[in-house]
This record gives structure tokens, C-alpha cells and sequence, in this order.
């Protein structure tokens, strides 16, 4: 799936992330998790966070910046993306 990027969320958005959703979200733009699959497991110990932190920092991503964060599934994998 191709998803197209654009110059990221409002500023003023930004400011209402947490610390944690923040870190998440700049670990998703960092990492290519549209080529290749986006593994919970691998990410939160990249992050040293708990799966469920995690779970739970891109639920609220996915809430507060809907228009900037897709998940989504193709071919068997998870795949998520930051703008």
C-alpha cells in the first residue's frame, strides 16, 4: 500500500501528545513499517516499553493525529506509518 506523506501533524497537535506517544510517533517516521511489517514485540524493546504501552500510545495516535498515522494490514503483516 502506498501511502502518501505530508508535512506532518499541526504544531499545535503535537503539544497535546505525551512524552511516550511523542517518542512513538517520531520512532514510526523513522522506520520504514510500510515495506516492511511492524512487529509490536520488536518495537516496544526497541523502545524499552511494554507492548501495551505501546498498544496504547498508538491508540491515542491514532486518535489525536488520525489524518498523520495508518495502520494497517496487507499480505499477512501489520504495517503502520507516520506522516
Amino acid at each position: 500500500m502506498e501511502i502518501e506523506r505530508g508535512q506532518g501533524p499541526d504544531p499545535m497537535v503535537m503539544k497535546d501528545l505525551t512524552d511516550l506517544e511523542a517518542r512513538v510517533y517520531e520512532h514510526i517516521r523513522a522506520n520504514d513499517f510500510s515495506s516492511r511489517p511492524w512487529i509490536t514485540m520488536n518495537e516496544a524493546r526497541r523502545l524499552g516499553i511494554t507492548e501495551e504501552a505501546l498498544y496504547k500510545a498508538l491508540s491515542e495516535l491514532t486518535k489525536k493525529i488520525k489524518d498523520n498515522v495508518w495502520i494497517y494490514y496487507e499480505a499477512g503483516h501489520l504495517h503502520v506509518v507516520a506522516d
